[in-house]
């Protein structure tokens, strides 16, 4: 999960410069326009480092109650509550985190409008601007996926613990095969992952090279 925390650009701290255009009007360089999206973008990535925290917390439950349910005396309630709980958080964050990359996804049209109007860059700038437009909106676009299978993940987790729960007599098959669909759940969640990561780096240095660009200038 490393890989989410680089979705922030570490040149955010580029220097705001207004210009003023032929005809009066305050225009900023396409740089800068391009990094107030990225705002968003640094909060969701802390969103989803916690959620990681909480992802691996469940994981270490989620073999506790596995092997202690190998046992049919044993006592799962505390276990079971704790990763309950740890699921409900990370509905919150992915919430959260959903909430704000949406944000941006609005805010973006305005921007490329922007970026059309403006007279004093360089072709090549403009060219670069909107490529880093395009690699965030595959980006937002991938995440929108991630979302919706983390969110059948968490499904999977919540009908999984929900067998396993309360009951002198569990259903082994019902179980078996509920462990069985959370796991091809995870499966898929980490290629979607995997992909957006990609995304992400690929953002992360077109939005490199537009900084670049807009300081040699």
């Amino acid at each position: 999960m490393r890989t989410w925390k680089k979705s922030a650009l570490a040149a955010v701290g580029l220097t705001l410069v207004v210009l003023t255009s032929a005809c009066g009007q305050p225009q900023e360089p396409a740089a800068n326009q391009v990094n107030e999206l990225i705002r968003n973008d640094q909060e969701m990535a802390q969103n989803l480092k916690e959620l990681a925290r909480h992802e691996r917390e469940e994981m270490e439950l989620y073999t506790s109650i596995l092997n202690k349910g190998k046992n049919k005396n044993s006592d799962l309630e505390s276990l079971l509550d704790q990763a309950v709980e740890h699921i409900a958080e990370r509905r919150k964050l992915l919430e959260q985190a959903e909430s704000l990359m949406k944000q941006t996804q609005e805010q973006t049209p305005a921007v490329r409008d922007s970026l059309g109007r403006l007279s004093f860059e360089k072709e090549e700038t403009l060219v670069q601007a909107q490529t880093v437009l395009d690699e965030y909106e595959a980006r937002a676009q991938t995440f929108e996926e991630f979302v919706t299978s983390y969110q059948q993940s968490l499904d999977a987790d919540e009908r999984l613990y929900s067998l396993m729960r309360g009951s002198v007599d569990p259903n082994l098959v019902k179980i078996k095969r509920a462990i069985r669909e959370r796991n091809i759940q995870y499966a898929q969640l980490a290629e979607i992952r995997k992909q957006f990561n990609k995304q992400t780096k690929a953002f992360n240095g077109a939005n490199a090279k537009l900084v670049q660009m807009e300081q040699a200038s």
